[in-house]
């Protein structure tokens, strides 16, 4: 593992550092008059401002393939958490710069004073917003555009995880792992910050999985290509964007409370390696065993509460078994 990382440090050294912030890739739909364009993927950074709030960037930003705008650009963005999901809104007037290339190829610098009303929530691993840009001014029209999904709810996992290269496994470090799920039942699950042997790599994200329910237990598996992202930490210089497009291979099963995964970093083509990481216990059972001492009832809600008996129709786990009164 030693040479391996040697290998990998003298490799992105030879690279170049890329911009600190966090960074979201999405579907992007842009609708004009009811009519939503095929969604594309799309990337949207969001950085942490020094006084708590955020800025926001979509840049390169285009109407088709024929009209280039620009870079929508919004600052000073305030947000307030819950259960770990940061909920915003804010209604500005920007100005849309040129993106990349010839200037005079976008058309967002001649619009002048644009007012735009975003709408949004992200976590560590996953954003959704909606923007109106209003060109009701200038072109009779507001541009609708919806990036990701709304996000339902977000569990966080903690438990050993275990790095093997080259058939070499790493002591088990305890690490927390994101679960996003979305209102259309998919879920992104999200590793961040991960680190090799201390070598910062960055935040390892995958989108749409699909789960199948068996009695409480989530399996899912998911075969994505991914760019690994930076980290939290701006003042970490993370190999993982330096490494281009990375194939990614995982299986794993998921209750409330636990998470089982099992993923396949293929970094061949760059490091003629595949990293394996494994995450919790693979003995993931949706209902614990609750044992009754000489032989009585012990009998929960579905709030975790004990409860003396059963009064009303519902769900209850009785001595860890489920039970549905009606």
């Amino acid at each position: 593992m030693k040479k391996f990382l040697l290998t990998m440090a003298v490799a992105l050294t030879a690279m170049f550092a890329t911009a600190q912030t966090k960074t979201y890739t999405d579907a992007l739909t842009v609708d004009i008059n009811g009519e939503p364009s095929e969604p594309q993927e799309t990337t949207i950074n969001v950085k942490s401002n020094s006084d708590g709030t955020y800025c926001l960037s979509l840049n390169n930003f285009s109407l088709g393939e024929m009209i280039n705008v620009g870079n929508i650009v919004l600052d000073n963005i305030l947000a307030t958490e819950e259960a770990g999901i940061r909920s915003f809104a804010t209604k500005q007037t920007i100005n849309i710069t040129a993106g990349d290339g010839d200037a005079d190829d976008w058309m967002g610098p001649m619009l002048g004073d644009v007012p735009v009303d975003l709408k949004g929530e992200m976590t560590e691993g996953s954003l959704y917003c909606t923007i109106d840009i209003d060109m009701s001014a200038l072109l009779g029209q507001v541009i609708n555009v919806k990036f990701g999904k709304d996000i339902k709810g977000t569990r966080t996992y903690t438990d050993a995880l275990v790095v093997t290269i080259n058939g070499q496994s790493s002591a088990p470090q305890q690490t927390t792992i994101n679960v996003d799920e979305k209102v259309d039942g998919t879920y992104t699950l999200s590793l961040n910050d991960f680190m090799l042997d201390g070598m910062p790599i960055g935040n390892i994200v995958l989108h749409d999985i699909t789960a199948t329910d068996n009695d409480g237990v989530f399996s899912f598996e998911k075969k994505q290509n991914i760019t690994i992202t930076s980290g939290s930490d701006d003042s970490v210089d993370w190999g993982g964007p330096m490494l281009g497009e990375v194939p990614v291979d995982m299986t794993g099963k998921m209750t409330e409370y636990k998470l089982y995964c099992n993923i396949n970093i293929d970094m061949s083509a760059t490091l003629n390696q595949v990293i394996n990481v494994k995450f919790g216990n693979e003995d993931v059972t949706g209902i614990e065993q609750i044992a009754g001492e000489k032989g009585e009832k012990v009998i929960f809600d579905l709030t975790g509460r004990r409860v003396e008996a059963i009064t009303a129709p519902g769900i209850y786990i009785v001595n860890g078994k489920k039970v549905i009164v009606k």
